[in-house]
């Protein structure tokens, strides 16, 4: 059922089978700083009222990368103990699989694929579900990693995040991975940030903040709007008399660190979804995100019945280090849950 909610967003009502969860990533700068340990992070996603977490292990398991190779059965039992406590489920396990390693030689596909191998089986007895694989890996190791899964019983979600589209080749070689094989363990797992309708508001202020010229900054800003990047945009922002500043934004934006399409696309994959991160940069003090409309992709996912997470993946704490913005993580985290509340029809 639709209804309208007092500003006339189109939402739905609480029939919807989508849960709310936090990536652990969120809570990165707190974790870096010492300020909050790891169960401290679990605890807080937890003080929000989700029941599933999500966690890179290459930031925040202790031992890292060795453990991926020699897990102990302590830190397993302490990890079971938090989740009990807490009350939350361990959802998503984000994992890479490391391509330069060597100074001499890059890394064979069979190196490649035995790490994805490794932290499989690490998310495995951690109790994850879903393991997120990245676009940098070929699609020959990410068909590989399948029979493992299988076996497994896990999950694998392809992420399309920027500068990749949801109708582009990336997502579409994936699926045709999906139908060739006939496998139920492999997915597309939408990044939001891919949603971006402009160039997100804590970029902007951090380029000024490191000397980038406003005539530029328009320049770019009317660039990323148009949705047509020129190839030699370097070029003319050399031309333009562009600083290391200027040079920083221009290069993000040729590469598509950030990029904008319909939403509406996210209707053409829904049946191959099975996992979401709910990228946000910003949320303003009246509870939206600043730079992806949110309003507009809620409610494609909900009337096309899609079932499984949104998880709050904060990624503005980079740009506002040793800042005093009037906001910490936390509080972005929960200005995020709050409007996923109001947009999935949840009661306050």
């Amino acid at each position: 059922m639709i209804i309208l909610n007092r500003v006339g967003v189109e939402k739905m009502s609480t029939t919807h089978q989508i849960k709310r969860g936090i990536s652990l990533f969120s809570f990165q700068e707190k974790f870096y700083r010492g300020e909050l340990s790891l169960e401290q992070c679990i605890a807080q996603a937890a003080a929000f009222g989700i029941d599933g977490i999500e966690m890179l292990p290459d930031q925040m398991l202790p031992g890292y990368p060795s453990i991926t190779y020699n897990l102990t059965d302590q830190f397993v039992g302490q990890w079971n103990e938090w989740m009990l406590k807490y009350k939350v489920s361990p959802i998503s396990f984000d994992i890479y699989g490391e391509t330069k390693l060597y100074k001499h030689r890059p890394l064979t596909e069979q190196e490649i694929l035995d790490q994805l191998i490794a932290l499989m089986k690490t998310g495995k007895a951690l109790g994850f579900k879903i393991i997120r694989l990245t676009i940098h890996l070929s699609y020959s190791i990410i068909e590989k990693c399948i029979p493992y899964a299988e076996e497994m019983g896990l999950l694998l979600a392809v992420e399309c995040h920027a500068p990749h589209f949801m109708n582009g080749e990336w997502v579409s070689k994936n699926i045709e991975i999906i139908q060739r094989t006939g496998t139920k363990s492999l997915g597309i797992m939408p990044d939001l940030g891919t949603f971006s309708h402009r160039i997100p508001t804590v970029v902007i202020q951090d380029a000024l903040r490191h000397g980038a010229q406003g005539h530029i900054i328009d320049y770019l800003i009317e660039v990323y709007n148009s949705r047509k990047t020129p190839k030699d945009l370097m070029d003319k922002i050399a031309r333009m008399n562009g600083n290391a500043a200027d040079m920083w934004l221009a290069q993000r934006v040729l590469i598509g660190v950030w990029v904008y399409h319909d939403p509406k696309h996210l209707l053409d994959i829904m049946p191959y979804i099975v996992h979401v991160h709910g990228k946000f940069y910003e949320m303003g003090e009246q509870g939206e995100e600043l730079n992806i409309n949110y309003q507009e992709i809620i409610p494609l996912l909900i009337k096309r019945g899609y079932k499984g997470y949104i998880m709050s993946e904060y990624e503005g704490q980079r740009l506002t280090q040793g800042m005093d913005v009037g906001y910490d993580e936390i509080e972005q985290v929960r200005r995020h849950q709050d409007m996923l509340k109001q947009l999935l029809g949840e009661k306050a």
